[in-house]
């Protein structure tokens, strides 16, 4: 079980130094068809529990999708996502599952399971409303309590789900394809810890300048750079001085990662190298950047 306590004396000692929370191994999954929603022995519950969740929006639950809908849950996804991770023989001390849109049956939660599951006691929460900053937001606390409690262990699960049991014409950063990515770190891995960075309030015209500054920025040693871009970047304004991997498209939560997950083993021998990825969420108005450094020398 996770606690707090109250902070200790004006002059008590420093906390010893952390261990850097390295990327080991990025895992993805991306998934087709599914498990129909009907039938169900609970059934009832999950229309109502839809009707009520969407009752504040202004969208209409289709209770018609229950009879021909197919869902991968965020459970399900999670689940056969961990058969590909190696096998934990550590103990986690954080699991955070983040996603940017709800879950198509939300009655079982992927973070309770991991909890459950995983070797520790670790403390596991959900994280989302943050549009596509989901990951990155992820990533910052991820570092954040480490450095508050010195974990040494944690995964990260970002999930993509396309089914909705409501009217999504016209809304922006919708999955189209399921998708899991799950983001271990600890003291040994392929890239250094993610120095991630978000910007509240960039205007549209503010995002090409202001990413700019950030990958010339004079601590990345000389290392040559690859910028990942997120589907809210336009990967051909940043030109031939960066490398640039666009995201594939349709996946606004494991999107970026799962391009960061092709790109890692192409680093391997290839020297030190500084990876961006990047992501702007043009309705919250957030730039998101994390920074890993890979090779010699990171």
């Amino acid at each position: 079980m996770y606690l707090t306590t109250s902070p200790g004396p004006a002059d008590a000692p420093a906390p010893a130094r952390r261990t850097p929370l390295r990327l080991s191994r990025p895992v993805v999954r991306t998934f087709s068809g599914g498990r129909p929603f009907l039938p169900d022995p609970v059934e009832p519950s999950l229309a109502q529990m839809q009707a009520d969740l969407v009752r504040p929006y202004p969208v209409e639950f289709r209770p018609e999708l229950l009879e021909r809908g197919e869902r991968n849950t965020f459970l399900e996804m999670t689940q056969e996502l961990l058969a590909d991770l190696p096998p934990l023989q550590e103990p986690l001390d954080l699991v955070l599952v983040a996603h940017t849109v709800p879950d198509a049956d939300p009655r079982r939660s992927p973070s309770c399971h991991l909890a459950d599951v995983l070797p520790g006691d670790p403390l596991a929460f959900n994280l989302s409303d943050q549009g596509t900053a989901a990951g990155f937001t992820a990533l910052r606390l991820v570092s954040e309590y480490a450095a508050a409690d010195a974990f040494r262990r944690a995964l990260v699960v970002l999930l993509d789900q396309r089914t909705f049991l409501y009217d999504t014409t016209g809304a922006r950063d919708v999955p189209r394809q399921d998708c899991a990515v799950a983001l271990l770190f600890g003291p040994e891995g392929r890239a250094g810890e993610p120095v991630t960075r978000q910007l509240a309030g960039v205007a549209p015209d503010e995002v090409r300048p202001t990413l700019e500054a950030l990958l010339n920025e004079p601590d990345g040693g000389g290392r040559p750079v690859t910028l990942i871009t997120g589907q809210g970047l336009d990967a051909e304004r940043f030109g031939p001085a960066v490398g640039v991997r666009p995201a594939p498209p349709g996946r606004p939560c494991t999107g970026p990662w799962s391009a960061l997950a092709d790109v890692l083993p192409e680093c391997e021998g290839a020297g030190p190298r500084r990876l961006v990825v990047a992501e702007y969420d043009s309705t919250l108005r957030y730039l998101c950047v994390s920074t890993l450094d890979v090779g010699e020398g990171t």
